[in-house]
């Protein structure tokens, strides 16, 4: 709430003539926290909901943050500010809190540290470093070489009485001072934590950082900077077993995926949050599991305006060639095409990211075959498919590309490419008599599992926007995408 009150600007209004609000409700509140607020919280639900209120009047901004349920709508102390715990964390954090040559998050981290059990016995190792120190025939000739050098320099002359080498703990009266952290690294050598990869750096500035805030809410923005996919896992990790709220902003499908989908709301300019209810996959482990992967791959899903949900590579590419012949813009106008493995996951592809979960409007191309088992799945009956955006390739989707190529011009092309092995045409059935197989035996010959993405590539290299228009079953579902 204080960073963002700092953030605000006069560009941030989309009308000048409306306030902008943002509000925040706070729940669970324990007895000490809502001490803090006797006549601001919700006496319906004991909730805490803070408003920030920002109003501009020609250039001038102004912004207030108060409680709109709570008694005459007080505005916010800077004491109940800091008991709610708001700790922001940017994007370049591990970067700067453990940068090599300045203060960082381990001089924190030591404060925190109660020593006083130990501060006789660290007093005399500092004292003990001291007279070394003094003692050392190295040091000695430091100081003398140094005095030599000021002593006609300076009034009063100098000399070595006049110099010593101390510790920075015996200056600042702080044991502490200037000791650092080392972590052994892969070879085996201990290394500082600031000579540390970006991975190893963020894994430990986050936890250090739960250790010293151990209540209120974290909020970090894109914690995958820099970071590899692996270490984005392990710092989420960290992060969920400090045992404190999360609020993250983030691009990266892994780290999305470490959480639950019920506890992702996805953003998108022009559009509201999206955000399934909790629990609404409750008891459905598959669907949870399939939905972490699908997330993980491509966080562009939930994100998306529309989703167009296919069985496999090949069926993406002929939508994508299609789309683009007939002038659709699907990257344009947000829709993502989402490969699901099988006919068998589409009712999942429903419940994830339909109407009950992240309320994306999904249009789903499956075969022939799979029409009764998928219209049974999601309890309609064959003729109201389409209706609910299920659209049927007949027989499927190499049928329709076949028959709106034409036989004979894909069978020469198929021919010519280099993407088959030695023979593999030969393993096309052709009638006894022909010279070219017909539409049914290519069709056939097309949707083998080896076969599928050559002759997928080569069919979309012969398309064209006539042909591009018969494949009917995709037409009818981008324009309904759309």
């Amino acid at each position: 709430m204080q960073q963002l009150y700092y953030s605000i600007s006069n560009s941030d209004f989309r009308d000048a003539e409306q306030p902008l609000f943002i509000e925040a409700k706070l729940t669970n509140l324990n007895s000490d926290e809502l001490s803090f607020f006797p006549d601001e919280v919700d006496v319906q639900d004991n909730s805490l909901t803070i408003r920030l209120e920002a109003n501009l009047n020609g250039e001038d901004l102004t912004i207030s943050r108060f409680f709109p349920y709570g008694v005459g709508n007080a505005p916010l102390s800077s004491a109940q500010l800091k008991i709610t715990g708001w700790n922001m964390v940017p994007s370049d954090f591990s970067t700067k809190t453990l940068a090599p040559g300045r203060r960082n998050i381990v001089d924190d981290y030591l404060k925190e540290i109660d020593a006083s059990g130990d501060q006789v016995k660290l007093g005399e190792a500092i004292d003990a470093l001291g007279s070394a120190i003094n003692d050392s025939n190295a040091f000695t000739g430091a100081l003398s070489s140094l005095a030599s050098k000021l002593n006609p320099a300076l009034e009063g002359g100098v000399t070595t009485e006049n110099l010593r080498f101390v510790p920075g703990a015996a200056i600042e009266g702080n044991l502490l001072s200037d000791v650092r952290l080392e972590m052994k690294d892969k070879s085996g050598s201990m290394r500082e934590v600031t000579e540390q990869s970006d991975g190893t750096k963020a894994l430990i500035s986050f936890a250090i950082f739960g250790l010293i805030n151990s209540n209120g809410i974290i909020a970090i923005d894109e914690p995958e900077t820099h970071l590899h996919p692996s270490a984005q896992r392990n710092l989420m990790q960290v992060l969920q077993s400090s045992d404190r709220q999360l609020i993250i902003a983030t691009h990266s499908g892994v780290v999305a995926s470490e959480f639950s989908p019920d506890n992702i709301a996805a953003m998108r300019e022009s559009m509201p949050p999206a955000q399934p209810k909790s629990g609404f996959l409750e008891g459905q482990e598959d669907q949870k599991m399939l939905a972490r992967w699908w997330i993980s791959s491509r966080i562009e899903l939930l994100t998306a305006r529309n989703i167009i949900a296919v069985e496999g590579q090949s069926d993406r590419m002929v939508v994508e060639r299609v789309a683009e012949l007939v002038g659709n813009h699907l990257k344009r106008d947000g829709i993502e095409i989402l490969e699901a493995g099988s006919c068998n996951e589409m009712p999942y592809v429903m419940d994830i990211f339909g109407a009950n979960g992240f309320g994306k409007q999904v249009s789903i191309l499956i075969d022939e075959d799979a029409e009764n088992k998928t219209a049974s799945a999601l309890s309609i009956a064959l003729k109201d498919l389409a209706s609910k955006s299920v659209f049927v390739s007949r027989v499927d989707l190499e049928d329709e590309y076949v028959a709106a190529i034409g036989s004979s011009s894909l069978w020469e092309a198929l021919g010519k490419s280099n993407l088959f092995p030695p023979n593999r045409l030969k393993c096309c059935r052709i009638a006894r008599g022909a010279s070219l197989p017909s539409a049914t035996e290519l069709a056939t010959f097309c949707r083998r599992k080896r076969n599928k993405i050559a002759c997928a590539i080569v069919a979309c290299s012969l398309m064209d926007g006539t042909s591009a228009s018969r494949l009917s079953s995709v037409v009818e579902m981008l324009n309904n995408a759309v």
